[in-house]
């Protein structure tokens, strides 16, 4: 089945996928986040790579709980830096943000915008993360539908050939 989704919805996808991240690594940017490769781009991928020591919150550990209690799920990730300053895993310089799944839920890059917007409010201004939480999910009620797929499995099948 995926590889058959993959055929039929893998360009568009993969495409979508891309201008979501560096979309929004761009908002995150402008916003005063210190997102990693900013002179290549962002990024080439899925993934942006963002510096959080020096924001409020001070590492990636305490921004991915306090993103977590705001109903956003991010991951803390080492920075190819941080064992010269003394960081680890449990407390490292970075966060790893992706945007495949955000992007088979059917957002796109004003979403992007909109999300970057809800992380800058909880890590750097420092805002209720109970009430972003409540805006998170009202936000994503509206993203119930899986895109980029089949709606059964017996289109995925149909769509192979054999040889």
């Amino acid at each position: 089945v995926a590889l058959a989704e993959m055929a039929e919805f893998g360009e568009a996808y993969t495409t979508q996928v891309i201008k979501n991240a560096k979309t929004l690594a761009q908002a995150l940017h402008d916003r005063g986040w210190e997102v990693v490769a900013e002179h290549k781009g962002f990024t080439e991928s899925h993934i942006v790579l963002v510096e959080v020591s020096e924001t409020p919150m001070k590492n990636g550990r305490k921004v991915e709980e306090e993103l977590e209690k705001a109903n956003i799920i991010i991951n803390r990730n080492l920075l190819p830096w941080d064992k010269k300053e003394g960081r680890d895993y449990r407390k490292p310089g970075g966060i790893r943000l992706g945007t495949s799944e955000m992007t088979r839920l059917g957002m796109k890059e004003s979403e992007m915008d909109h999300i970057a917007e809800l992380m800058t409010r909880v890590v750097m201004k420092g805002e209720d993360v109970e009430k972003i939480a409540d805006e998170v999910s009202a936000f994503r009620k509206d993203f119930q539908h899986v895109h980029y797929a089949f709606d059964t499995e017996t289109e995925a099948y149909k769509h192979l050939r054999f040889k």
